[in-house]
């Protein structure tokens, strides 16, 4: 009787089958494994994209926060009983001096009129404050440059429900500037502007504007004021595209690039909410032929600025005006020394 065929050793082990069953099965899990790790690396990426993507949104949404607090600030109703009435001025007395903005609704600025008063000069204020909450500065602005000083307000500080903008804040600087002309009866040019943090941006925007018009200022002070907005937020936010996103840029170098007045501007080495970089880039970006750039090697950009900065600045500053515009030489510019536009530290 013929041999018949050995079976299949494979078929005929049970063990072996065993074998080939759990091989099977390892490998059929490792192919199902490389698809579950690859949906998790891309869930992962899609929940981070939106998360990013609703980060950029949130800085949208909370622009004007971020860049207007002292609008979200709970204001106290100013129980003043001074205010101003330009037939009866009381000079030396910080008073409520209201005028209208742009829409017709009422500005509430802070005002005090100097006797014999060798300048004029409209402060505007930064983004945390109120201007009647600064009835101090106002005072010492006065007595250390001899002025009459409107601390100008705008437009949502004031508790009115308005939301302030780029725009509107420099429209608000506007109607001040008009209305302290019209007030002292000094030309517009011949007001000084000084503009400390937000506010001299808002100065710079002013500055514009006035040209746009065919106007002009001869002195503008800033103090830690910064090249643009976009650019302190987008080094505070290097991972979010700020530039793209943030609607009030406050560009100080594209609005001052028309300017050909006298410049003194004020900045703390280390400054971090507008770091020394920002100010110096907008000085540098500047070709004025009278300038001058003070720097503080210990202010923070909240510190108090010394007296002695704040009364040497004005005498620069007036200095410097003497020198652009002699025909518009001031009362006090002939006790004061020139400087020369180079930089400086303060003493």
């Amino acid at each position: 009787m013929p041999n018949e065929p050995a079976a299949d050793s494979d078929q005929s082990n049970p063990a072996n089958r065993d074998l080939d069953q759990r091989s099977s099965a390892s490998a059929d899990a490792s192919t199902k494994a490389k698809p579950t790790v690859r949906r998790r690396i891309l869930r992962t990426s899609a929940l981070l994209a939106v998360i990013y993507v609703m980060v950029c949104l949130g800085l949208v949404v909370m622009e004007t926060r971020l860049l207007f607090p002292g609008a979200y600030f709970d204001t106290g109703i100013l129980m003043d009983p001074n205010r101003f009435t330009p037939d009866r001025p009381t000079p030396g007395v910080v008073e409520t001096m209201t005028y209208p903005a742009v829409d017709g609704a009422d500005l509430e600025g802070r005002l005090l009129i100097r006797d014999s008063a060798d300048d004029v000069i409209l402060f505007l204020h930064g983004n945390g404050i109120h201007a009647d909450e600064m009835d101090d500065w106002t005072r010492r602005l006065s007595d250390s440059w001899n002025a009459t000083v409107l601390t100008a307000e705008y437009r949502g500080f004031q508790g009115d429900g308005f939301t302030p903008s780029e725009t509107s804040t420099i429209e608000d600087a506007v109607s001040a500037i008009d209305a302290l002309s019209d007030t002292t009866g000094t030309p517009v040019s011949e007001i000084i502007v000084y503009g400390r943090s937000l506010g001299g941006g808002i100065a710079c925007g002013l500055v514009a504007a006035l040209h746009d018009r065919g106007e002009s200022i001869d002195a503008l002070l800033l103090d830690r004021t910064f090249d643009s907005a976009a650019s302190v937020g987008a080094d505070r936010f290097f991972f979010l595209p700020v530039r793209w996103l943030m609607k009030n840029q406050y560009d100080s170098v594209q609005a001052l690039q028309n300017y050909d007045g006298v410049l003194v501007q004020i900045h703390g080495s280390p400054d971090r909410i507008v770091p020394r970089k920002n100010g110096r880039a907008l000085y540098d970006s500047l070709t004025l032929q009278h300038s001058d750039w003070i720097e503080l090697p210990d202010m923070f950009h909240n510190d108090r600025l010394p007296t002695r900065v704040l009364d040497q600045s004005g005498r620069k500053l007036k200095a410097l005006r003497e020198q652009a515009f002699p025909e518009n030489k001031s009362p006090a510019s002939d006790s004061v020394e020139a400087p020369t536009a180079a930089s400086s530290s303060a003493e």
